[in-house]
């Protein structure tokens, strides 16, 4: 079953218009960049109910154009960067939200009117970035928004824009996207998972036990995904110029790029937050003292050896159990000694 899909409705041109300009920027983003797509009640409803929807010929051709170029001028090997989250692809590159050339997208009147429409709120966008895959890499296994949405809380709204800059086929080289209906199976509960498990490191209490039984149901191996999610996952075709709009409760995995006439498939991504999106304190504070007590643990490693650190160490180890602002600054201060 295909996702929900809108089409654009190119905008006409003037002959004299298409030929005074030599870049894209030179003309009004909305008209050259962005097409408009008008959206019906069922494409809304839609996407509300599956999480995600298929914008078909949402982008013009001097826009992908564009967007490729911006993105090829900063891909690179994650171990060119020291990165190993990305390293399942063959290059990448997170720097290209502040960019003219996305900031030209992402602020066209037609974009904003089709996110707008379909979310039911103004969005603020947070980061950018793009993924080259090759038939040597395989891409992001099952996953959902955990780690680009992780700090708002889980009931605020987070979305991603997925964009091809080449054509994908899944029934001939693939290299898109496969994903599951958040009306079959969604990752709310998660959020909220998290949220729990965070509230227990706050409190110094260990979360071992629990984190190796979620390991065993949502690792990447396990029946979960190889077997229920392959079994009900849907892939589109996209042409370049379309659009792949999904929440961040929606499952989804890359699709590898087989061997074929593409020897790569480049695609760029847009995250956005809801407006009205807030600081989860509960999964900050969590993270936030689980590296205090490893950064505190190597202070204390490094004191067997550095006679000036034991009083440090001593001071630090008092914030173990429940880490305070006072503690933090302490450990920055350390920090800054060792610098």
């Amino acid at each position: 079953m295909d996702a929900p899909t809108a089409s654009a409705v190119p905008a006409a041109t003037s002959p004299s218009a298409a030929t005074a300009a030599t870049s894209p920027f030179d003309r009004a983003p909305e008209r050259d960049l962005v097409n408009p797509i008008p959206l019906t009640a069922d494409d809304i409803a839609g996407f509300r109910d599956k999480g995600y929807i298929a914008l078909r010929g949402l982008l013009t051709p001097d826009c992908t154009d564009a967007l490729r170029a911006e993105a090829l001028k900063s891909v690179v090997a994650a171990r060119d960067i020291g990165a190993t989250y990305g390293d399942t692809f063959r290059r990448l590159t997170y720097a290209l939200g502040e960019t003219d050339t996305f900031k030209a997208v992402y602020t066209a009147r037609a974009f904003r009117k089709v996110l707008g429409t379909l979310t039911g709120t103004r969005l603020i966008m947070t980061e950018a970035q793009g993924f080259e895959l090759n038939s040597e890499r395989n891409g992001f296994p099952w996953h959902y928004g955990s780690l680009s949405f992780r700090f708002i809380r889980p009931q605020d709204m987070g979305y991603s824009i997925w964009i091809p800059l080449d054509p994908i086929d899944p029934t001939g080289q693939g290299g898109g996207m496969a994903y599951i209906p958040e009306t079959l199976f969604s990752a709310r509960g998660n959020f909220q998972m998290s949220s729990l498990l965070s509230a227990r490191l706050i409190a110094g209490e260990s979360i071992a036990d629990i984190s190796a039984g979620l390991a065993q149901v949502y690792n990447e191996n396990s029946i979960l995904m190889t077997g229920l999610f392959e079994q009900h996952r849907e892939e589109d075709h996209f042409a370049v110029g379309d659009a792949f709009l999904f929440n961040k409760y929606v499952w989804h995995r890359s699709s590898p790029l087989r061997p074929g006439p593409m020897a790569t498939r480049l695609a760029v991504n847009m995250r956005f937050i809801d407006w009205r999106a807030r600081l989860d304190r509960v999964m900050f504070e969590g993270e936030a003292a689980t590296l205090y007590r490893a950064l505190s643990a190597r202070v204390n490693f490094l004191a067997q050896d550095r006679w000036e650190l034991l009083f440090c160490a001593k001071e630090e180890a008092r914030g173990m159990k429940r880490p305070k602002r006072t503690d933090v600054n302490r450990l920055k201060k350390t920090a800054r000694f060792l610098a």
